[in-house]
Order: C-alpha cells, then structure tokens, then sequence
C-alpha cells in the first residue's frame, strides 16, 4: 500500500507545530506540562519530577511536543519496542512475538491542558489532540512502525481511541492499532479528519528515531608509579 503523505504548503510564519524533542530545553518544556497535570488524556496518573530517571525506557522513547507561539503546550511520548518490550504489560494480551516485536510502539502520557484541549489553529485545524495523532501516525510511517499501543484507564479516552481503528484483543490489555488500518481508512472515509491525517505539512516535524546512548565512561585515571 502506498501510504506516501501528500504535501500542503503552510505559511513559513507557522506559530503552531507539533516536533519531536531535540534538546534539553524541550525536555524541560514536558517536565513542566506534566507537573501541571495529574492524569494524563488516557487517565493514567503523569510521573513526578525526576521519575524519567528511573525509566528503563527512557533510551527507547520519543517525546512529542506541541509549540503554540514559542510555549509548549502539550506533550507525549512513544516507546518504541526494545529488548525490553513494552511499558504495559501486553505479553498475555498482545501475544509474545507481537510483544518483542520491535516494529510496535507504545502511545503513552498524552497531556493537554484543558486551557487548550478544544482550541484550533490554521495550522492545526483539528487542534492538539488532532495533531499529535497526525504526528504519531506519521511519525510511525516514517519509523516502519507496524502496531502502535495504548494503555488507557479512562473509558472515554478508549471510546476516542476505538474511533481511529484501536482495538482490544482477546482478554483484558491495552489497545492495539495496525498502523496500515489507519492509513488505508484515511482513503476510505469521507470526514476531513482522516484526510488531515494523510496531508503531510510543514506544521508537523517528526525524524527518524535513534535510541539514546549512555554517555562513553571517561577514561582511566593514571596513577604514577612512585620512584625508590
């Protein structure tokens, strides 16, 4: 299936655009999203500061911000699938080999603050909700990402997720999207949302995905050998 994203000219003077983190300072921006929320849009609680330092998976994780005239407003993230798996517990749900497969990714702490939950922009005619599906779909397209989960705890939030194409598989576990399901229902439907998705545009900035990397050890202290 050709899933190629149709370009649309935007206005250079973008004020709004949905881009993976780059740097430390859009890591500070998410730090300071989430401790403004208690829950994220799935209803799971958002982790306190300094919880990513802990987090086995933070070498695997993109985050994904929304800037909105030079402040981000809104964050997520996607785990891509590692030696590890996956942070929820899909290996009964999802099947093993799905579960180590690392062509899945996980859609995990979407936060939006109720300030901007139902606003639109030119640039993100669909608001921030809208645009950070638009990202993760293309972002997954981009990375040959095959199935994209979510963990959700709030039943509204799985009722949205249900209308994109997620699914539950057999037995309670977190919901399942094919990522080509998506793409080819974006040919299928007639609502503009689904045309949105597949109009690739300047206002949503996604790369190519590389795991972080520890730092090199620095090297071996020298000690000098006394003389007799």
């Amino acid at each position: 299936m050709d899933s190629t994203f149709i370009e649309t000219p935007k206005s250079v003077e973008r004020d709004c655009f949905v881009y993976t983190a780059r740097s430390a300072l859009d890591l500070d921006g998410v730090a300071r999203i989430r401790a403004a929320e208690p829950y994220d849009l799935f209803g799971m609680a958002t982790a306190g500061p300094g919880d990513d330092r802990d987090d086995v998976f933070a070498p695997h994780t993109v985050h994904m911000l929304t800037m909105v005239d030079g402040h981000v407003v809104a964050a997520a993230e996607l785990v891509v699938g590692s030696p590890l798996g996956l942070p929820a517990d899909a290996g009964s749900a999802l099947g093993g080999a799905l579960h180590r497969n690392r062509r899945t990714a996980q859609f995990r702490r979407p936060v939006v603050p109720a300030a901007v939950r139902r606003r639109t922009w030119p640039e993100l005619p669909f608001g921030v909700v809208g645009g950070m599906v638009k990202a993760c779909l293309q972002w997954s397209v981009v990375n040959d990402i095959g199935h994209v989960v979510a963990d959700v705890a709030d039943r509204r939030a799985a009722a949205a997720l249900g209308s994109l194409g997620f699914e539950e598989p057999a037995g309670a576990g977190p919901l399942l999207l094919r990522v080509s399901g998506l793409v080819s229902r974006s040919f299928r439907s007639v609502r503009p949302f689904y045309r949105y998705l597949l109009a690739f545009d300047e206002s949503v900035l996604v790369e190519t995905f590389r795991p972080t990397l520890a730092p090199p050890l620095p090297p071996p202290v020298r000690v000098p050998e006394r003389t007799p």
